[in-house]
């Protein structure tokens, strides 16, 4: 199931998973972001829609994503 494997952008000073088997793409991730770092990319997640992207110029990794993420389908990570 190469199509599940989580995609991991690298932001500064850490990461930012977004788990496509988990991620049923309702985009409170978006609403809830107030870098507005984050857009729906072309990746499909489990109901077939598309999952949410970082743009890692905007991401402080302040974790609200993660936080917000009724399907825990957002991991933040801190270096």
């Amino acid at each position: 199931m190469k199509d599940f494997q989580p995609k991991s952008t690298e932001v500064r000073k850490g990461n930012w998973t977004v788990f496509k088997g988990l991620c049923k793409g309702c985009g409170i991730c978006l609403l809830k972001c107030p870098n507005q770092a984050l857009i729906f990319g072309q990746d499909k997640g489990i109901a077939n829609q598309p999952i949410p992207k970082v743009l890692a110029n905007k991401c402080n990794l302040c974790q609200t994503c993660e936080v917000n993420c009724p399907e825990r389908a957002i991991r933040v990570d801190k270096d």
